[in-house]
């Protein structure tokens, strides 16, 4: 069985301009745009089949960005969701105020701010309750004033978002470059993450990295018939996407970067990377295998994270493997400069 694949697109400072859409009665006028962010910005490409299994009168499934279960019994409404909600307006991206945790970057322009954006993707409507591909998606995305949509209040809208929360999402990569939120050329650039629950904008400190402010790449949850899944990240694969560059692949231990220390105290094994130009030149490097990044981010570095992800499930402390391994890819695109002068220490832009 191959590796299962779902991209997340975690992308920073996207420019986003969504419009109100409209549930169609027949699929045909559908076709796949209820999964997208419904207007201009980056393409989010949709996430993978998910795996499933069977254990006792229990389901468990997961892809790249969720898990979930469900057990026999119970009813609910057959009606799909084109059927139930057929001609409603829906707007499945919501904004909102940077959470205190975000690192906000400069604004590129007095006439906007950065928000967070929550999307939903993947839906199925022609399922009962949207799908087990069905997801959510965060990003911090500069928006012009006046340029956030209006949430209809609907059945449609209340149930999407109920459903979309109500599965376990996995911790999504939000990069944290160290020392400098702006890498210099020449100077390590140590990779630290928060990992954030798209379902509620915060980190999420479970298992071993219970009480991180900053969250870890480890999700937990037991049903009510006592059916337990654990996701775990096995390791993270960072890539600046440059013909001259290659990625590196680190674990989740090796994310660390000590405050205060010099380069000599870190970690010797810590992720890390030390860029030998800057990102004026990302684009004329750019590999085939690139993510296409907005006009006013070009020169940066289009970096993608692949987390890989183990996830097991059972009752009690019999846990098996399910699947052999999904992953999640989140791209961001990371600015680095020069130094500005002999014996000078590097501007920090933002």
């Amino acid at each position: 069985m191959s590796t299962l694949r779902a991209r997340a697109l975690v992308a920073t400072a996207f420019l986003a301009l969504l419009v109100a859409m409209v549930v169609p009665a027949a699929a045909d006028e559908f076709g796949g745009g209820g999964g997208g962010t419904g207007g201009g910005g980056t393409n989010v490409p949709a996430s993978s089949p998910p795996q499933q299994e069977q254990i006792r009168d229990c389901t468990v499934y997961a892809n790249g960005t969720g898990m979930g279960s469900y057990c026999a019994g119970g009813s609910g409404n057959a009606k799909t969701l084109r059927e139930r909600f057929g001609g409603q307006d829906y707007v499945l991206c919501r904004y909102e105020a940077p959470p205190a945790w975000v690192d906000v970057p400069k604004s590129p322009s007095p006439d906007g701010a950065f928000m967070l954006k929550r999307c939903i993707e993947g839906i199925n409507w022609d399922t009962v309750n949207g799908g087990r591909g069905m997801h959510l998606t965060i990003s911090l995305e500069w928006v012009p004033d006046g340029q956030v949509p209006p949430v209809p209040e609907s059945d449609l809208m209340d149930f999407l978002w109920n459903r979309a929360t109500s599965d376990t999402a996995l911790p999504q990569p939000f990069m944290r470059p160290q020392p400098s939120q702006v890498p210099v050329v020449g100077y390590p650039t140590y990779f630290t993450f928060s990992w954030i629950d798209p379902s509620t904008n915060d980190p999420i400190a479970e298992g071993p990295y219970a009480g991180d402010v900053r969250g870890g790449p480890y999700r937990e949850v037991t049903n009510g018939r006592g059916l337990r899944m654990v996701a775990e990240a096995t390791q993270i694969v960072i890539d600046p996407h440059q013909t001259d560059m290659k990625p590196i692949t680190c674990t989740p231990d090796q994310l660390v970067y000590e405050p205060g220390k010099s380069v000599a105290e870190q970690r010797p094994d810590a992720c890390k990377i030390t860029f030998t130009r800057s990102s004026a030149t990302a684009a004329a490097f750019a590999d085939g295998k690139a993510p296409a990044m907005p006009q006013v981010y070009l020169s940066a570095y289009p970096v993608t994270v692949t987390v890989h992800w183990r996830i097991t499930y059972g009752f009690g402390g019999e846990m098996q493997e399910l699947g052999n391994g999904f992953e999640m890819t989140a791209t961001q695109p990371l600015p680095v400069q020069e130094v500005q002068a002999p014996n000078e220490p590097p501007i920090v832009l933002f």
